[in-house]
């Protein structure tokens, strides 16, 4: 493995997406998060986009929340998350999913009401087209889950001890926070944009990090420090952006 691409290597990752998925595991506090923004924020929500939507977790508090009927489409850079999902949802006709990029979706303009994405910006390089595309293929809102803060800091995890020539880890995830004001830049008169505080329960993410740090790494695991939340040495300000399309 190599590059910024640190999930699709990542067997145990596969394996809680996948149990996450089939309601094996707690509901993810994001996925509890964006469902209720969804549904209180959005004008319709009879079409959801859903772009790193893994193994398509997202749907079981989405459904939960909405207490209505949708039609999903979940898009994903990783074959394996795809194949699962597919299995997974294969008796509900509504849903579909596709392998794809955020930075090149093959999707039409204004095709759903509402897109989603969360905990995917914070770890691609060129977010300015990523957020472009979800506002192109989008006609009502747009509920990007990413960590906001003060300035903006690009950073690479490194995830070995091996490095290129110039010093760069070979092996690596970007952890990257930006700017409100960077982001609307990005935006730019496509539509207003609000910004809402990340809410989760804290014991419940600490009851992951202890049941995950021996899999995934304690400097991978999220937990909460002093009421914050932290990957590694790294604060987490996530936040809720959301971009409510021009008519």
């Amino acid at each position: 493995m190599s590059g910024w691409n640190y999930w699709t290597k990542r067997d145990y990752y596969h394996k809680e997406l996948r149990d996450r998925a089939k309601g094996l595991k707690d509901e993810m506090e994001a996925a509890k998060q964006i469902a209720s923004v969804v549904e209180s924020k959005s004008e319709s929500y009879d079409s959801i986009l859903d772009v790193g939507c893994g193994t398509g977790h997202f749907i079981l508090s989405l459904e939960k929340k909405l207490n209505s009927q949708f039609k999903y489409l979940g898009i994903d850079i990783t074959q394996q998350h795809i194949d699962d999902a597919n299995e997974i949802f294969s008796a509900n006709q509504n849903y579909k999913f596709e392998v794809g990029d955020i930075r090149d979706l093959k999707l039409d303009d204004k095709t759903f009401e509402v897109s989603i994405c969360s905990n995917t910006i914070p770890h691609i390089p060129n977010i300015k087209k990523a957020i472009n595309e979800l506002i192109r293929v989008s006609k009502g809102d747009v509920f990007i889950r990413m960590l906001i803060g003060d300035e903006v800091l690009i950073t690479k995890k490194a995830l070995s001890d091996k490095f290129n020539e110039l010093g760069e880890p070979e092996d690596f995830m970007y952890v990257n926070i930006y700017t409100k004001d960077f982001v609307k830049e990005c935006i730019g008169d496509v539509g207003e944009m609000f910004v809402y505080d990340d809410v989760y329960d804290a014991e419940k993410i600490m009851k992951h990090y202890n049941e995950h740090k021996e899999i995934a790494g304690a400097n991978i695991a999220t937990r909460i420090v002093e009421g914050m939340q932290f990957k590694g040495c790294l604060m987490l300000p996530w936040k809720i952006v959301h971009i409510k399309i021009k008519k």
